[in-house]
């Protein structure tokens, strides 16, 4: 099988995939090190920013190396646009977080929507006598210029919907549907909240549990390709020698069957000649002379 890999058009092909290779190993390096160097920021604790608007556009990701730090935004509490989160257990007790509009103008005059999660109050204080949690109990925003400062943090995944001013996840897909867009794509979480209300927690991010598990399965699936595409020139290599060893075999195999079938009819031929090369039956039968008396 060497020989058939040493020939002109595999070693072209393997250098092709060599090259593939290599690539695929250098993607898996700097997936690698993004998750790595991702991580030791972040133990690091959380960075100053600066100002959102600076910071990440309207609508773009909250990449994971930023969140968590910190961000500031000026401007102002939307009136009427403010949910209910619930489902938390903050401190031993059931907690929901308010999370109400912000608006901030951007450059070209235009105001875009930055959900904020001003604190987190116990359930019992914005339930009503009908055991149905009412956004109407929840501490008002302030009215006004606001300069906020916070940690930003990514968008939780939505399911369900707004139902009456209540949503399950902090997740901007449902609130652009219920507050309208433009809006951001991630959330701001106040580092002070104001009474009543106490400062979120940070959100349990894939840092807090190690290494960013994202990137680490793009490394492992970019060195898969590459084994994948040697894997490949083996795999026509082998089929090229095996498809020669058949065709060598069927031609031995043809050989002998025509060898065999010319000994064949040279010993019948053969059987059916007399020592002298004339049949026995061709022979004149002796002629006898009678006997003359004298």
């Amino acid at each position: 099988m060497l020989r058939v890999a040493l020939r002109p058009r595999f070693l072209g092909s393997l250098a092709l995939m060599i090259v593939a290779t290599i690539v695929c190993g250098l993607l898996a390096g700097w997936q690698w090190d993004r998750a790595h160097r991702a991580l030791t920021d972040k133990a690091d604790g959380p960075q100053q920013i600066g100002d959102i608007r600076e910071v990440v556009g309207v609508g773009d990701a909250v990449t994971n190396e930023m969140v968590g730090d910190i961000v500031t935004a000026d401007g102002r509490f939307a009136a009427g646009e403010q949910v209910l989160v619930p489902g938390r257990r903050i401190e031993g007790q059931d907690a929901v977080i308010v999370v109400t509009a912000f608006l901030v103008e951007l450059e070209d005059g235009t105001e875009a929507r930055l959900p904020v999660a001003r604190g987190w109050s116990p359930a019992e204080d914005v339930t009503g006598e009908d055991g149905v949690l009412d956004p109407a109990l929840a501490p008002a925003a302030p009215e006004g210029e606001v300069h906020l400062s916070g940690r930003l943090e990514a968008s939780e995944s939505a399911s369900g919907g707004v139902v009456d001013g209540v949503a399950r996840e902090i997740a901007t897909p449902l609130l652009v549907n219920e507050w309208g867009s433009p809006m951001y794509a991630g959330y701001l979480a106040l580092d002070e909240a104001e009474a009543p209300l106490s400062a979120a927690p940070a959100a349990e991010s894939q840092f807090s549990r190690g290494l960013d598990w994202q990137n680490i399965g793009y490394s492992f699936q970019w060195v898969a390709f590459g084994v994948f595409f040697l894997y490949l020139w083996w795999r026509s290599v082998r089929t090229a020698y095996r498809d020669e060893l058949d065709d060598r075999r069927e031609e031995v195999e043809r050989s002998l069957a025509e060898a065999s079938s010319d000994q064949a009819d040279g010993a019948d031929h053969a059987a059916g000649l007399a020592p002298s090369g004339i049949a026995p039956s061709s022979r004149p039968a002796p002629q006898q002379t009678p006997d003359k008396d004298v």
